[in-house]
């Protein structure tokens, strides 16, 4: 075992450094190391659940600190083994789906993408992380949240990592914070829900891992939540105004994926390329006329889509004619969720459906 090749000053000396990653920064270190505690509620739930993980050096308990977690002072654990996302759900539960539960839309709150963007509280701040993703309501009976808490603290710990926080969304809201992205927390009563947030850090990277129970969820499931941060990978790159303007003339429209701030019509600041490239094409073909066409994946009501869906072209239309180009040659269109081109029961599928057409006219 790893323990025993550490040894139990190379276990304490881990400890101790959990120990400093959550201790106030202007300490600069850790003056004595933590007491060692106790895991016996720990290791009497730990049955109920399995990691696909090659079992690492435990790490101690973590004291809350009033600087917050740094991810950075955490140190080096083990990477789990096997495949993604290296955590099962406890035992006799299974992941929410139309089968188990056809009438329940929390499914749609429910992820496994490459590539996204997750925000965790480590009792005094918010902290964003950007990577893989895996999100899902685990079904089943018998598990209470702290068990739950208590067994993938267990988990994390058993690959030399630690608890970043627990306790309850009250101390979010006391903190007067806000998640940019709720997800699937605080959609009722953020202030009664709990959660418990725990970390390691590995030679690739972090392994962070979120557990949480709704207010509104009065049955024993409960919400996991695991990311693996990682650099963006580049699959796309932008269309210029010659691109665009050989698939008008090949298919007469082009789809392009033009970011907006969340459920609003905001055009964020990295489109602006696409833009320009628009009123490139635009100027080097006064002849041009183009409908601009804003549609949607099917999340949510229709009626709320469609006028999602009519503000985004708006705002596409209203970025151009601020760069002069006439107001007799575009005009704009919402469609709402009526013209999917991929499956929205995916993630992908949803992203491919959220997008922005240019369409001859």
């Amino acid at each position: 075992m790893r323990e025993r090749a550490l040894g139990i000053s190379g276990l304490r000396r881990n400890r101790a450094r959990w120990g400093c990653a959550l201790a106030t920064l202007a300490l600069g270190a850790c003056a004595s190391q933590p007491d060692e505690t106790a895991n016996g509620i720990a290791a009497n739930v730990i049955e109920n659940a399995t990691v696909i993980a090659n079992v690492g050096a435990p790490a101690g308990a973590v004291a809350a600190a009033p600087a917050g977690f740094d991810p950075a002072s955490a140190p080096m654990g083990s990477a789990p083994g096997g495949a993604w996302p290296y955590f099962s759900l406890m035992e006799g539960y299974e992941p929410l789906s139309l089968k188990n539960r056809p009438g329940d839309s929390s499914r749609e709150l429910q992820h496994d993408v490459a590539y996204d963007r997750y925000e965790f509280f480590d009792g005094k701040k918010v902290i964003p992380v950007e990577g893989q993703l895996y999100t899902r309501r685990a079904l089943g009976k018998g598990v209470s949240i702290f068990q739950a808490q208590k067994t993938y603290e267990k988990l994390v710990k058993d690959l030399g990592g630690g608890t970043v926080w627990e306790g309850s969304g009250k101390e979010i809201t006391d903190a007067k914070l806000k998640f940019a992205d709720n997800r699937h927390r605080g959609l009722y009563n953020l202030g009664a829900e709990k959660g418990g947030t725990y970390m390691v850090r590995t030679p690739a990277g972090e392994i962070w891992v979120e557990v949480w129970k709704r207010w509104q969820d009065e049955d024993d499931s409960y919400w996991l939540t695991i990311v693996e941060k990682k650099a963006l990978e580049m699959k796309a790159k932008l269309l210029d105004a010659e691109q665009m303007k050989a698939a008008l003339d090949a298919q007469g429209h082009v789809a392009l994926y033009i970011n907006f701030d969340t459920d609003a019509t905001a055009i964020k600041p990295d489109s602006q390329p696409i833009l320009a490239e628009i009123i490139k094409l635009l100027k080097a073909h006064p002849q041009l006329r183009l409908e601009v066409q804003g549609h949607t994946d099917n999340s949510g009501a229709a009626a709320h889509n469609q006028q999602l869906s009519t503000g985004r072209a708006s705002a596409v239309l209203g970025a151009l004619l601020a760069q002069g180009i006439a107001i007799d040659r575009l005009t704009a269109k919402g469609y709402g969720q009526t013209k999917p081109v991929a499956d929205n029961a995916t993630d992908d599928g949803k992203a491919k459906n959220r997008r922005v057409e240019l369409v001859k006219r």
